[in-house]
């Protein structure tokens, strides 16, 4: 799992915005983002661990640590299904 920071997602954000990809929610945390062009779809998964933000992608750039795209589209949907939740608590 990758450490998520303001720093570290910055790029990963701007590119989300430029391709738009299609995010599918799995399960509680888990997300499925298909790529902009529809070809891969990648699992995105996300915790939180000692008050740390934490995601992890199934993508290559994930795997070399790197905060990608999909990460940052699957955290947007997971904020919004999280901030749903504890308003209806």
């Amino acid at each position: 799992m990758i450490r998520l920071t303001t720093e570290n997602t910055k790029n990963a954000i701007a590119k989300a915005k430029q391709l738009r990809p299609k995010v599918i929610f799995i399960s509680d945390r888990t997300f499925e983002v298909k790529s902009a062009n529809n070809e891969n779809s990648y699992t995105v998964r996300f915790d939180v661990q000692n008050g740390e933000k934490l995601g992890q992608c199934e993508c290559k750039a994930s795997e070399r640590g790197l905060v990608c795209y999909h990460i940052t589209s699957a955290a947007q949907v997971n904020i919004i299904r999280q901030s749903m939740k504890r308003q209806a608590a």
